[in-house]
């Protein structure tokens, strides 16, 4: 054992601060008694000195002979056949470690994670923890073991790895393992080496013009000589396939293409080769950002509804494409090909879901435009209530304010006959029906309306008696319970539908009857007019062919509601939904009316000076709070709504395009005109040359980098994500240099990530980027990686090692141990200091800590003395006293008739109060003085006797 000091130049001060203290004694405590004043310099010189020896950094030093010794396993992908050899190289040297040693484990990919703790018991049974093994990171392996080993132990490291690292530096920490003396130690996996065939790269222009020419260039690399078919696809679409010769080592192939349409346009290639051992490094991904003019897509339903748009699209020289709904595109990818979507009457079940999930993104994060138009089967008709394309759009798909429905209860009666069983790919017809009533169910609103359910088969069942909706969740269990067998039969559940809604106070009641087979042919006519004396309206749904479409028919006519048939039973669910809100008779306007102008906006320029062509319909819809409506009926609907939405923009015109409602703007003369001011609208865009965007990789990890020319201010900035897959989500960027903004995201697919950046200063948009970033598969799956290993060890004075019993091995530099004695250098400060001020200030002298120390121990030898009871029997605790202890004027008589009890003690006590009164010199009182003085002096003995004797 020693010590050491962290300043031993401080330790100077220690003579030269007693000195200062035994001068200056002589003059300040020179009023002192000379016991006193001993006490105090001796406690001041204790103080200075624990003082001096604190500041030192004085510490206890010892020779370390213990070992910790951690291993670090390599979990990642590129080690995965070598395993099992692994873990039992570890288990090997468990066996052969030393009493005296302690071990530990931690595996390793992209992450690490403690396998094993530290510990001198043999625990390790194999890797377990979830590790991203998509990458090695040797130097947050290294980190972490550093972080988990003990102060006081000699360490050693035992990395078992292949060495090829591919996220980090491992040489950046060499320097951490220098300075703590550790013993490294390098067990090196030789990879095993299948044949294989990889794609190395692609590489493509960043830039394109519109019709520009250019070259793909492939890089394979392969370990054989080989034949290997290579396909290359881009937007799902192969654009070539043939079969290659491969030689050992790089190969170097060339496509060629041709930018035909504008955007964001991804590449893939895919190689298939004879002789392979990993699949996972077959296909790579780039993308290049094609410069055009704006390209325009339209969407409809029904062949020849956009027919009229196409017309003023093909005027405007504009490059555009006419889809069906149901060929949408299915991601943001290829969504961004275009810079606006136009719908023309689509209802919501006709686009996919990639469409709808992606539409909100295309339009809040990328700039894309949104165009709604109107019709029978858009907007609230067309089921758009509570889906991403309400959310888009500029208005809400139910009436509000003081165009709100009345009340409405809504009866359903769904045929569960055993023919509703039928469907196809699995999905049944009463099952559609089942989601036609929960689409009914949504659509209504929660604290106000009624709904009630009936199922029909030979003859009826309540499903949930009519109720206004208050637990929406519990009447779409008890809707999903309906099962399908039986007959069919209309007249009783039609006939319990009207009991029903006749006691109902609601002010819309309708009834929507549902059914795939025959029933009764007669019986309907008492029926049917009583229901429509109620003021009741009854629309039916025929499914397939087998249904009686007649008598369907009949009954909507007779009650004044509409009849639907339909074969594509996925039609059931729209069906419902369109029906729930058609039964409030305010969203279909079927009637001719002249818009009024509401807001002066650039989609008017140019064309409202002369007055608007009247309408003949619309669909009703509300207003959004920041949304402008342009252009409204002749009951404050809007007709022409815009809005900002992000950074895109999106417009909702509320007639339609086809020629029912918009006759009269057909042969107007500015009719187009103004389609080519409201598609201008959305076509424009914040892309500019003020700010860039850069990403770039590392491990798992890419950082977003945004930087802006202009950094006077700073701004609040965003990037949002979206994955190959679809997904989508934001990352904070903040700042890091003047005009600089950064932020990252996990990795968690291969493919190519859309990426736009946007900056907004008080809410206002600033800027606004797009990027793309293309991830190829993980370096794991390389060939020849390389290993930079070997360089470390050889600069930490490390050992290569093949055997177990090597981890012992070596000349081990034996460490000291080393325990900081600061803290209680100043405890033990503190004690002293506070005790030389109680000397000073409450006129504390030798014999009355003689005194108080006497006393205290008096009374612990009272209570060890006294009799203790346990139970019924009685224990005296003998306590023997030592005659030592006693003032040194006392004689052994004194001694000896002072025994043991309470009264002896205090008789001790009384002894030693005339002692000090002895001791101190007596000076004549003044007569009138006296008095005063003994009444300001305690006499300690006086109350000890008092104390005695009560």
């Amino acid at each position: 054992m020693g010590l050491s000091f962290e300043r031993p130049y401080l330790l100077l001060l220690i003579p030269i601060l007693l000195g200062l203290v035994l001068l200056l004694s002589t003059k300040w405590l020179k009023r002192l008694n000379k016991s006193k004043k001993t006490w105090i310099v001796a406690l001041r010189c204790a103080v200075l000195t624990l003082l001096v020896l604190a500041l030192s950094g004085m510490s206890l030093t010892w020779k370390l002979n213990n070992v910790t010794t951690l291993f670090l396993i390599d979990a990642s992908d590129s080690t995965h056949s070598s395993k099992g050899d692994m873990e039992e190289f570890i288990k090997e040297a468990y066996k052969l470690k030393g009493p005296k040693d302690k071990l530990g484990v931690i595996s390793f990919g992209d992450n690490a994670q403690v396998e094993s703790f530290i510990s001198d018991e043999t625990n390790f049974s194999g890797i377990e923890g979830k590790i991203n093994g998509n990458y090695t990171n040797i130097e947050n392996a290294l980190a972490t073991a550093l972080s988990l080993f003990p102060a006081n132990s000699n360490k050693r490291m035992v990395l078992i790895s292949d060495g090829e690292e591919n996220s980090g530096n491992a040489g950046g920490i060499a320097l951490s393992l220098q300075e703590q003396g550790i013993d490294f130690k390098y067990h090196k996996v030789e990879k095993s080496a299948g044949e294989e065939a990889l794609v190395e790269k692609i590489e493509v222009p960043e830039r394109l013009a519109l019709d520009e020419e250019f070259n793909l260039v492939v890089t394979i690399n392969s370990t054989a000589v080989q034949k290997a078919k290579l396909s290359l696809v881009s937007e799902r679409t192969k654009l070539s396939e043939q079969t290659v010769q491969l030689q050992k080592g790089s190969n170097k192939f060339v496509f060629r293409d041709k930018a035909v349409t504008g955007g964001f346009k991804s590449y893939n290639v895919l190689i298939e080769p004879e002789k392979d051992s990993q699949p996972k490094n077959n296909e790579a991904s780039c993308y290049t950002n094609i410069v055009a003019k704006p390209r325009i897509l339209v969407i409809e339903d029904n062949e020849g509804e956009s027919e009229e748009l196409v017309k003023m699209l093909k005027a405007s020289s504009a490059d555009y494409t006419v889809v069906n709904a149901r060929a949408a595109p299915g991601n943001i990818q290829d969504m961004n090909i275009y810079k606006t979507i136009i719908t023309c009457n689509v209802q919501i079940d006709s686009l996919n879901e990639g469409f709808r999930n992606s539409i909100e993104s295309y339009v809040k994060d990328f700039g894309g435009g949104f165009i709604a138009t109107g019709g029978d089967n858009s907007f609230a008709l067309g089921g758009y209530s509570k889906t991403p394309l309400e959310k888009v759009l500029p208005v809400y798909m139910d009436m509000r304010g003081k165009k709100e429905a009345p009340k409405m209860a809504m009866l359903l009666i769904i045929d569960k006959s055993g023919s509703m069983s039928e469907g196809v790919a699995g999905i049944s017809k009463v099952d559609m029906a089942k989601e036609g009533a929960i689409r009914s169910l949504d659509s209504l609103r929660a604290g106000k309306d009624e709904i009630g359910v009936l199922s029909l088969d030979g003859a009826y069942s309540w499903v949930v008696k009519r109720q206004v909706i208050n637990d929406p969740g519990a009447i779409e269990e008890d809707i999903g319970s309906i099962r399908a067998d039986g007959g069919t039969s209309i007249i009783p559940s039609l006939e319990a539908a009207y009991n029903s809604l006749k006691e109902s106070d609601a002010k819309i009641k309708h009834i929507i009857l549902l059914t795939d087979g025959l029933a009764e042919r007669t019986g309907y006519d008492t029926l049917l007019s009583n229901i429509k004396k109620e003021n009741i309206t009854v629309s039916t749904v025929a499914v397939g062919q087998d249904s009686d479409k007649q008598l369907l028919s009949m009954i909507a006519n007779r009650c004044s509601g509409r009849f639907y048939i339909t074969d594509a039973y996925t039609n059931i669910p729209s069906i419902f939904t369109k029906e729930t809100f058609m039964a409030a008779r305010t969203y279909l306007n079927n009637r001719e009316f002249t818009p009024a102008i509401n807001y002066e906006h650039s989609v008017l320029k140019g064309v409202a000076e002369g007055g608007l062509p009247s309408l003949l319909g619309y669909v009703g819809a509300s207003q959004k709070e920041t949304a402008r409506v342009i252009l409204k009926s002749d009951e404050d609907d809007p007709i022409l709504t815009v809005w900002q939405y992000g950074l895109g923009k999106a417009v909702a015109w509320n007639s339609d395009v086809s020629g029912k409602w918009n006759a009269n703007y057909i042969p107007w003369n500015k009719n187009l005109k103004l389609w080519q001011n409201i598609i201008n609208f959305t076509v424009e865009n914040y892309d500019n040359e003020n700010a860039s965007l850069e990403i770039t990789q590392q491990g798992s990890k890419a950082t977003v980098s945004l930087k802006n020319k202009n950094f006077e201010n700073e701004l609040n900035s965003v990037a949002t994500v979206i994955s190959p897959s679809g997904e989508s989500f934001e990352t904070r960027l903040n700042p890091v240099a003047p005009g600089q903004y950064s932020g990252s995201f996990d990795i968690k697919e291969d493919g190519v990530y859309m990426v736009s950046g946007k900056q907004e200063l008080n809410g206002e948009l600033i800027n606004a980027v797009k990027q793309g970033y293309a991830v190829q598969y993980s370096p794991e799956y390389k060939i020849n990686s390389s290993d930079n290993l070997e360089k470390l060890v050889a600069g930490v004075g490390g050992k290569m090692i093949t055997q177990p019993k090597e981890v012992y091995t070596g000349d081990l530099q034996y460490k000291r141990g080393q325990r900081d004695l600061t803290a209680y250098l100043i405890s033990l400060f503190l004690i002293l200091f506070m005790l030389d001020i109680a000397l000073r200030r409450l006129n504390l002298n030798k014999n009355k800590l003689h005194l108080a120390f006497e006393t205290a121990g008096g009374k612990i030898r009272a209570i060890v003395r006294k009799p203790m009871k346990t139970g019924n029997m009685v224990h005296t605790a003998n306590v023997k006293t030592d005659d030592n202890i006693r003032p040194k004027n006392m004689n052994s008589d004194q001694a000896g008739s002072n025994k043991s009890g309470t009264d002896e003690s205090y008789g001790n006590i009384d002894l030693y109060t005339d002692i000090e009164q002895e001791a101190v010199p007596k000076e004549k009182p003044d007569k009138e003085g006296s008095q005063a003085k003994e009444s300001n002096t305690l006499d300690t003995s006086q109350l000890l006797k008092r104390k005695k004797f009560k």
